[in-house]
C-alpha cells in the first residue's frame, strides 16, 4: 500500500501545534498547582495574539471579579473613543461687576469642568491675566462653579484613611488633585515637616518621634488627625519615624475642595501684588452676565491617560468618566449614572455584558463585577484599535515606571511589557501586554479576589517568566 506523505505531513504539522500547546498547558498548570492558593477565587487568561494557533489558556474566564484599577483601561479606552485623543478639559476664569480703574468691585468666578491635573502654577497664570487687566483690589467673593458635574459624594466610606491622596473624591473643580504634599526632613536630630502649599489657614503640629530602626513601611509608623475650625485646619502627627528614612513625602487631601482653592486663591493674589478680603461661594451664575478674563485647556487626552494608568490616578480616572457622561449625555453626571452608562456602551458596541458592574471611573470600589473574558475583549479591541499605540504606551513599563518601575527587575520581559496593575485589600490583579522571546505579542490577565491576594504577585510574575520562553 503506498505511503501518501502529503498526508502525512498534514497530519504531522496539525498534530505538532497541539502538541505543543498541551505541553504548554501542562507547564501553567504546574506553576498553578504549586500555588496553596484557591483556584477558584482568580480568573487567568493568555493568549498569544501574533499567532492564535499557538498558546491559549483560559481560566473562570466567565466568572465575575473585583478588577480594581484594571477598570482603568475601560475607562481610559471609551474616552479616547467617546471624546477622542484630542479633548482637553477647559477651566475659566469670570469677573461678575464692574472694573473702575484697579479696582473690581464684584465677584471673581471660576468655573470647573473636571480637570483633575489642573495645578497651582495654572491658576496662577490665569490670575496674572486677571491682573493684566489693570485689576489690584477685588471688593467681592470668589465663586466657586462646579455644576458641571451633578450632585457627588461628599463622605468617603471606602475605607478608614479618608486623607490619603488616592481617597479625593471627584468634582468639577480640583487644585493640585485637592492634595498638599508634607515633606519629612531630618535634620540635626529634629525632624522637620514642611507642608507645600504652605497655606495661612493650616496649621501643622508636629509630634513625630525620631529613632535609629529600620525604614520599612515608613508611612504605616505616622498617624496624623485633622481638625476643622471656623477658618483654619489643623492636622497633627503623632507617631515615630526613623533617622535611616532620611527625606520622605506624603500627599494628604486635608482641607475641604472649596476652602483649599480660596485659601490657594487668596494666597497667589496677594503674592501677585493684589488685595482680596472677600470669602467663598458656590454657586452657577449665567455665563451671559459674566466677563471671560481666562482661559486654561488642559493637556490632551492622549497625554493625560498615560497619568492615569501609569501611576493609577483615581481622581483623573473618576473625573474622566462623569465627563465622558456629560459631554455625551449633555447632564451633570455623578456617579450613580456610572453602571448604566458603562454598560449601554457594551451594548452599543456588540460586547457581553452580563454581570458587569462598575460604580466609578477608577475601581475603588469593593462592588466592581467584570470577568476575565470582558477584560479581554477590551484588551483584543485595543489591540486592534487605530490608537492602540496611544492606549499601550500609556500602560506602566514593566521593570520601568509607573507601578512596575520596581517590579520584574530581573525578568526576561524587563522592559518588554506594558501591563496595568490594580489592587485593593483582598485584589490583586495585573493586565495587558508583553512579547515572548520570540517577539510574538502575548495578552496577560490575572485577577484574584482572596484574603490573601497580595501574596499573588509571586505567582503572577513567575507566570509571565515561564510563558516568556513558551512556544
Amino acid at each position: 500500500m503506498p505511503v501518501n506523505f502529503k498526508l502525512l505531513s498534514l497530519l504531522f504539522f496539525l498534530y505538532v501545534p497541539l502538541a505543543v500547546s498541551a505541553n504548554d498547558h501542562l507547564e501553567i498548570k504546574k506553576i498553578l498547582n504549586s500555588y496553596s492558593f484557591d483556584q477558584k477565587n482568580y480568573t487567568l487568561i493568555i493568549e498569544n495574539l501574533s499567532n492564535p494557533k499557538k498558546l491559549s489558556f483560559l481560566h473562570n474566564q466567565d466568572k465575575p471579579f473585583n478588577a480594581a484599577s484594571l477598570v482603568k483601561i475601560l475607562t481610559t479606552f471609551m474616552a479616547l473613543n467617546e471624546l477622542g485623543p484630542n479633548f482637553q478639559w477647559q477651566s475659566d476664569l469670570y469677573t461678575q461687576g464692574e472694573i473702575n480703574g484697579e479696582t473690581l468691585n464684584g465677584d471673581v468666578v471660576f468655573k470647573g469642568r473636571g480637570d483633575a491635573s489642573f495645578s497651582l502654577v495654572d491658576l496662577e497664570k490665569m490670575l496674572r491675566q486677571l491682573r493684566s487687566h489693570g485689576v489690584k483690589r477685588i471688593h467681592g467673593n470668589l465663586i466657586l462653579d462646579n455644576s458641571y458635574f451633578g450632585k457627588l459624594p461628599t463622605v468617603i466610606v471606602f475605607d478608614d484613611d479618608p486623607m490619603r491622596a488616592y481617597n479625593v473624591l471627584p468634582n468639577a473643580i480640583s487644585l493640585q488633585s485637592n492634595t498638599i504634599n508634607f515633606k519629612f526632613v531630618e535634620n540635626n536630630n529634629d525632624l522637620l515637616i514642611e507642608a507645600d502649599p504652605k497655606l495661612d489657614a493650616l496649621k501643622v503640629i508636629n509630634k513625630i518621634s525620631l529613632n535609629e530602626k529600620n525604614c520599612h513601611s515608613w508611612k504605616s509608623k505616622i498617624d496624623y488627625l485633622r481638625q476643622d475650625e471656623l477658618n483654619e485646619t489643623t492636622i497633627l502627627f503623632e507617631g515615630e519615624f526613623s533617622k535611616k528614612c532620611k527625606n520622605k513625602e506624603i500627599d494628604l487631601s486635608v482641607m475641604q475642595n472649596g476652602q483649599y482653592f480660596f485659601e490657594a486663591f487668596k494666597k497667589l493674589w496677594l503674592q501677585n501684588g493684589g488685595y482680596f478680603d472677600g470669602s467663598y461661594m458656590y454657586a452657577n451664575p449665567d455665563e451671559q452676565n459674566l466677563n471671560l478674563i481666562a482661559t486654561h485647556h488642559s493637556k490632551v487626552l492622549s497625554e493625560m491617560i498615560r497619568d492615569v494608568n501609569k501611576y493609577s490616578l483615581n481622581l483623573m480616572s473618576r473625573n474622566l468618566m462623569l465627563t465622558m457622561i456629560s459631554e455625551n449625555l449633555f447632564v451633570a453626571a455623578d456617579e450613580s449614572m456610572v453602571n448604566s452608562f458603562v454598560n449601554d456602551w457594551f451594548e452599543n458596541q456588540g460586547y457581553e455584558h452580563k454581570n458587569l458592574f462598575i460604580d466609578n471611573g477608577a475601581g475603588l470600589s469593593r462592588n466592581i463585577n467584570i470577568s476575565g473574558n470582558q477584560l479581554k475583549k477590551i484588551l483584543k479591541e485595543i489591540y486592534q484599535h487605530p490608537l492602540m499605540p496611544e492606549m499601550v504606551a500609556s500602560f506602566p513599563i514593566s521593570a520601568i515606571d509607573g507601578t512596575l518601575e520596581k517590579r520584574m527587575l530581573y525578568s526576561p520581559i524587563k522592559a518588554k511589557g506594558h501591563l496595568k496593575t490594580g489592587s485593593l485589600r483582598d485584589v490583586n490583579a495585573m493586565a495587558g501586554f508583553f512579547h515572548n522571546e520570540k517577539k510574538e505579542m502575548i495578552l496577560f490577565i490575572f485577577i484574584m479576589n482572596d484574603t490573601k491576594s497580595d501574596l499573588s504577585i509571586n505567582l503572577q510574575e513567575k507566570l509571565i517568566n515561564e510563558i516568556f520562553y513558551l512556544n
